[in-house]
């Protein structure tokens, strides 16, 4: 679409020249003047979104930008039922669903993913109508894919454009400002998040580095705080934050950018992070994404840790010379330190994202270490707490629901609303019915306890096809075996959940921490039963597979590392989870609490 295009209308979206002629014809319209709307303005490479209420005295301060004068066109979104919270909203969705979509190669927003989210009334149809204004978008050619396709990729999930939800946003404020006085004032800090399983820990954690990274990139205007006609909407607090970041940078580091590492103990999701981190650019590279033996590697300024409860000790690990020789490098007895110890020593300000109920290893670092290896550096410390659940559609309830009966503290069944949570008495038609949603949505799996050796192990990584397994499965090869039903473990650890393969195989905990499905499938495994004479669960470790979790680790250990397990791997679903019980006690157990999957409710689902 280019410049002398006549002005179209399709539905809500208006298409005017940008230029002075499409702006007297947008002061025309009745909502041209005084309406809330949000728009685009692009050419066929670049795009800026934004949302004003005012479209013509928008559209005029535009036309003066040096940077957007040249664009060639401005989509503007009427809606007779947009208010303000709905029009912040649309603009935050556009720039990060537009970002992935990879129509416009560039898109121009320079605060994009600084801006909180908010609650609103009636959010849950305005969010519904988003589906009809992307597919306008697509029918306009504004858009390549659809939003499910745009959904399922890992730079949607991870992307360092995602608006935080109000507790993340004063989170990350109070993070930043954090950091900024580690270096004022010259002493070492630490900041501790908590929060379980779906509370948008590695999200907020990217969103901070993005900010850290950009801060030079703020435009300047910000500094007037009267400028209330700014065209990025912030709130106070954040853009105050921002521009004394910007402000110390500048002043006290002559512009030099901090040296940043993003630390994941788990290589899967490592290997994940490096990708999105090349693929969305912006200042973010996947050199800044590191395992925890490279914290030696550089100088760091500032280190985040995700999944800091999955640092090591030196416990049953696969090599021991890695962590000797980067324990001696630190000076520190490596039969004594772990690594967070190492972290503490490698950067002058340390955020750490925690979840005590999510250790799952014998070689994890145990929740009275870490408080202890903390305690003795005595840095100055804050701690912060995020609580909203921003994964799982069941929310706070379905995760209390699962802690509770994983801890043989539930009475009684609760029925989920919005989450499809369903118990089968045959594993094979669980399996099937995942993979069914897996062809229909995308990213829904299944997972199993660690109960079966993996027999079918890989030496070297396979490609990402499905030429591995289905090599494995002409030989008759197999690691799990229920009801004469053969399954194959994941063939390899990282990033299981996005490969071609991953269709067919069962994963493991260690394939799947940290990442979210639309759906997941859970077996629960020879090694976990119920005593209902004791009301409490049993772990047969002669059924438990997993050696170097249970080298040297007493059997109240283990059970509970068992039960994290499987209360993380009941988590991973967004929209629902399907469970099978190998012993039959479990199975009778757990169908008290779930219910029992059926023609009925399959048809239903």
């Amino acid at each position: 679409m280019m410049r002398g295009a006549a002005m179209v209308v399709v539905d809500g979206i208006k298409e005017f020249e940008f230029n002075e002629h499409g702006l007297q014809k947008l002061k025309e319209l009745q909502k041209g003047t005084n309406w809330p709307v949000v728009y685009l303005i692009h050419d066929d490479t670049n795009l800026y979104i934004g949302e004003t209420t005012s479209a013509a005295a928008r559209m005029s301060q535009h036309l003066k930008n040096e940077e957007k004068k040249n664009l060639q066109v401005i989509e503007i979104v009427f809606d007779g039922r947009f208010n303000k919270s709905v029009i912040l909203d649309y603009e935050q969705r556009l720039i990060k669903y537009c970002s992935v979509d990879g129509k416009f190669q560039n898109i121009l927003n320079k605060n994009r993913g600084q801006q909180a989210i908010h609650d609103y009334y009636q959010r849950k149809f305005y969010r519904n109508q988003f589906t009809v204004l992307w597919q306008e978008m697509l029918d306009k050619k504004l858009a390549n894919n659809s939003l499910e396709i745009i959904e399922n990729k890992n730079i949607f999930k991870f992307s360092p454009y995602n608006a935080l939800n109000g507790e993340q946003n004063e989170v990350s404020i109070n993070i930043i400002n954090e950091i900024i006085d580690s270096f004022a004032n010259d002493q070492r800090g630490v900041s501790l998040v908590q929060g379980c399983a779906g509370t948008g820990k590695t999200v907020l954690a990217i969103s901070i580095i993005n900010s850290l990274v950009n801060a030079i990139n703020i435009d300047d205007r910000l500094l007037d705080i009267k400028a209330d006609t700014f065209e990025d909407d912030i709130d106070e607090s954040k853009r105050n934050t921002l521009l004394r970041l910007k402000k110390y940078i500048q002043t006290q580091r002559g512009g030099k950018a901090f040296k940043i590492g993003f630390v994941f103990p788990m290589p899967g999701i490592r290997g994940t992070i490096k990708n999105v981190f090349k693929e969305c650019g912006n200042g973010l590279v996947s050199e800044m994404v590191i395992g925890p033996t490279d914290v030696i590697k550089e100088e760091y300024d500032i280190l985040f840790v995700d999944e800091s409860h999955r640092l090591s000790k030196r416990k049953n690990l696969t090599g021991y010379k890695s962590f000797d020789d980067v324990s001696r490098f630190l000076d520190l007895e490596p039969t004594e330190t772990n690594q967070l110890e190492w972290i503490l020593k490698s950067a002058k300000h340390v955020i750490l994202f925690y979840d005590k109920t999510q250790s799952v290893k014998s070689s994890d670092i145990s929740h009275d270490e870490y408080e202890n290896t903390l305690k003795k550096y005595n840095y100055v410390t804050n701690e912060h707490i995020l609580e909203t659940q921003m994964r799982c559609e069941g929310g706070d309830t379905y995760l209390q629901y699962i802690k509770d009966v994983m801890a043989c503290r539930r009475k009684e069944r609760e029925n989920m609303e919005n989450y499809d949570f369903l118990i089968f008495d045959d594993v094979n038609l669980l399996v099937e019915t995942v993979r069914k949603k897996d062809d229909e949505m995308g990213l829904c799996k299944t997972v199993a306890g660690f109960s079966w050796d993996w027999k079918t192990k890989q030496k070297n990584k396979p490609k990402d096809d499905m030429s591995c397994y289905d090599l494995l499965v002409q030989n008759g090869e197999y690691d799990i075996l229920i009801e004469n039903h053969k399954y194959i473990w994941n063939l390899t650890n990282e990033s299981w959940v996005t490969r071609q393969d991953s269709h067919c195989t069962i994963g493991c905990i260690h394939t799947t921490q940290g990442y979210d499905m639309n759906y997941v499938g859970v077996i629960f495994g020879k090694e976990i039963d119920y005593d209902f004479n004791s009301n409490s669960i049993v772990i047969d470790l002669e059924n438990y597979k997993d050696s170097k979790v249970k080298a040297g680790t007493d059997k109240e250990t283990l059970k509970e590392l068992i039960i994290n397990t499987y209360t993380t791997i009941l988590a991973r679903g967004i929209k629902g989870c399907y469970v099978y019980a190998y012993n039959k006690n479990m199975q009778k157990y757990l169908k008290k609490f779930i219910i029992p999957a059926n023609e009925v409710t399959l048809e239903e689902k």
